[in-house]
C-alpha cells in the first residue's frame, strides 16, 4: 500500500516533529493567524487570479472588505496588510506583464516518489521563458534570503517530475519569484525579485530518496519531539501551546482557546507564509 504525503507536510516534518504532531495529527491551527502567514496567503491569492486571467483587484477588495470587519485589535496586528498587498501587486503587473504561462496551481495526487510513497501537492506556477521551462515558488518575505538559503531548500524542485509527466515538457528548475514586504524601507524596484535555481538529475534523484525516507519516519515514528530551536520557536504559530506543554500548564485550555481543528482539504493546499 502506498503512502501519500504533500510536500507541505515533509517540509512541516523536517521541521519540527512536534509541530508535524499538532497540524497533522492534532488536526490543530491558529484561530488568529501570523501576519506573516495571513500576509503570505493573501498576496498568493491575489498572484493566483492574475495569472488566471482574472481581476485581482477584485479579489483585493473581497479581501480588504473581510479585513475591515476584523475587530480594532486585529486589525492593529496585522498593520497595514491591504496597502502592503495592493502596492506590491500593483508592481508586479507593471514589471511582469508578459510572463508566458503553461499552468496555474497544479493540483496532483499520488505522484510516486518510490513504490511505497506517493507525492500529493499543488504547484503554484509553471513558466516558460528565454532560459527554458521553470517551476514557480511565490515566496513573500521581508527580507531578501542569501544564495546559500535556496541552495539548501531545494525540495520544490520535487515538484519538477510532476510537471514533465503532466504537461510533457523539460523542466530546467526552479524559480524563486520574492515579493519583498518591508515596502516603506526598500526602493521599488527592489520589492520584486526573481532567482533561478537550475536542478539536475543528480540533485534531483537525491532529494526523491530523502522524501521517501521522511515520509516512511512520518508513517512510523509513534512519539513527536520538540527541535526546541530559538529562531524557529520565535515564529512558530504552535509556540504557546508548546511551551505550555513543556511547562505543565493546561493545555487543553490554550488548545480550547487559540486553536481551532484544521479542515481536511488544507493538507495540501496550504500556504508558506512570509520568511522573516
Amino acid at each position: 500500500m502506498t503512502y501519500e504525503v504533500s510536500f507541505s507536510e515533509l517540509k512541516t516534518w523536517r521541521t519540527c516533529r512536534m509541530l508535524h504532531h499538532y497540524k497533522y495529527h492534532e488536526r490543530l491551527e491558529p484561530k488568529t493567524k501570523p501576519v506573516a502567514l495571513k500576509r503570505g496567503a493573501w498576496i498568493h491569492a491575489l498572484l493566483e487570479a492574475y495569472y488566471k486571467g482574472n481581476d485581482w483587484r477584485e479579489v483585493h477588495q473581497a479581501f480588504t472588505d473581510e479585513f475591515a470587519t476584523l475587530m480594532d485589535e486585529e486589525r492593529e496586528y496585522y498593520g497595514d496588510l491591504p496597502e502592503t498587498a495592493e502596492t506590491l501587486m500593483t508592481l508586479y503587473e507593471e514589471t511582469y506583464p508578459n510572463d508566458r504561462t503553461l499552468a496555474v496551481e497544479l493540483e496532483f495526487r499520488g505522484f510516486p516518489l518510490s513504490q511505497k510513497v506517493g507525492l500529493n501537492g499543488r504547484i503554484d506556477l509553471v513558466l516558460e521563458d528565454s532560459r527554458g521551462v521553470w517551476v514557480v515558488e511565490h515566496k513573500t518575505t521581508s527580507r531578501m534570503p542569501s544564495e546559500d538559503e535556496r541552495i539548501v531548500n531545494p525540495q520544490v524542485a520535487l515538484y519538477i517530475p510532476v510537471v514533465e509527466q503532466q504537461l510533457q515538457v523539460q523542466v530546467n528548475g526552479v524559480l524563486w519569484n520574492y515579493l519583498i514586504t518591508r515596502i516603506p524601507k526598500r526602493k521599488e524596484k527592489d520589492l520584486l525579485q526573481r532567482r533561478y535555481l537550475p536542478i539536475n538529475k543528480n540533485v534531483l534523484s537525491r532529494l526523491r530518496e530523502e522524501a521517501t525516507v521522511a515520509a516512511v519516519e512520518i508513517q512510523h515514528l509513534t512519539r513527536p519531539y520538540r527541535s526546541l530551536n530559538p529562531m524557529l520557536c520565535r515564529t512558530c504559530a504552535y509556540r504557546s501551546l508548546c511551551i505550555g506543554e513543556l511547562m505543565g500548564l493546561d493545555v487543553e485550555f490554550i488548545k480550547r482557546t487559540e486553536y481551532t481543528e484544521r479542515r481536511q482539504q488544507d493538507d495540501n493546499n496550504e500556504e508558506d507564509g512570509e520568511a522573516e
